[in-house]
């Protein structure tokens, strides 16, 4: 409901929305509000004691990355846009063609240890085209040829320049650009997500890789796989600093980071088996469910 009483709301002309109906109007459970908060720094406009209150400038925000979240976009990449940005980004994505699943995305993979990761892969169970490899972004300078072919593109920066970020843009113009990254400052991560490129903490499995790719280029065959809420580093981190006595979180992100490994492991096996890719996406529902869980520990231990 609207803050209406004039003596609880603070010095601003806007209207506020406390966090229950905020989280009625967007979808996001209050548990996953408060997280963000603590994570991600998405602070209400006010709080009154345990009381958060949200603006109408907010609301609209957080019913644009609801509706991001819910096509695959991780919150990390989205939780320093702004609204414009924000919008721009779901407008991209919806005027994008959405192809069949008989059709494969056309991946090209820029650096080194892409490279390793690729020749390690069954050429014949690939769920990916592999138009395009280069070993760095020089030899991608010097040799451009199936780049204009490629629909998806990851590349491996051991440094994440301004320069290589223009060149992939530049080459790369009609694709989508995955950033995996080793080390980077917060603040290069937020510059290049503010340009619509997606960053990732390497290393990734060829398994993350490809259902990237797929999720990239809206195919019906990455429908009913939920995206991860949290991270492994974050899965560490709320554990390392759990103080709950019953030590419920702890043990639940054990089952989380098994279920997770068990869903790469059950996807890498799903090469022209329908039963296994199945399986691999019920897996990544059950691992959602019992995200929203912790997170409810994590509210819980906030208020």
């Amino acid at each position: 409901m609207y803050l209406d009483s004039p003596a609880m709301k603070p010095n601003i002309e806007e209207d506020l929305y406390r966090i229950g109906t905020v989280a009625s109007l967007t979808g996001i459970s209050v548990e996953r509000l408060r997280a963000w908060e603590r994570r991600y720094d998405l602070a209400p406009a006010h709080k009154s004691g345990k009381t958060r209150f949200y603006s109408k400038p907010q609301l609209t925000q957080l019913k644009l990355i609801k509706h991001l979240t819910d096509t695959g976009h991780p919150i990390s990449s989205l939780a320093t846009l702004s609204t414009e940005q924000l919008q721009q980004r779901l407008e991209a994505q919806t005027q994008k063609p959405r192809l069949f699943a008989t059709h494969k995305p056309k991946v090209g993979l820029v650096g080194s240890n892409l490279q390793i990761l690729a020749e390690e892969q069954d050429e014949g169970a690939l769920r990916v085209d592999l138009v395009g490899r280069w070993a760095n972004m020089d030899a991608l300078a010097d040799d451009q040829h199936g780049a204009r072919e490629i629909t998806t593109a990851f590349l491996q920066l051991p440094v994440i320049t301004e320069q290589a970020i223009d060149l992939a843009e530049n080459i790369f113009n009609t694709s989508k650009i995955f950033v995996l990254y080793r080390f980077a400052t917060a603040q290069q991560i937020s510059q290049i997500q503010a340009r619509g490129i997606e960053t990732l903490k390497w290393p990734l499995t060829w398994a993350e890789i490809e259902h990237l790719a797929i999720s990239a280029q809206g195919l019906a065959g990455n429908e009913g796989w939920a995206p991860k809420t949290f991270s492994d580093e974050e899965l560490v981190a709320i554990a390392a600093t759990d103080e709950d006595p019953s030590q419920c979180p702890a043990h639940l992100i054990n089952i989380i980071t098994q279920l997770n490994d068990l869903a790469t492991y059950t996807a890498q096996q799903a090469a022209g088996l329908t039963t296994h890719h199945q399986a691999a996406q019920q897996m990544s529902q059950a691992r959602a469910h019992l995200e929203a869980t912790l997170e409810i520990f994590i509210g819980d231990a906030e208020t």
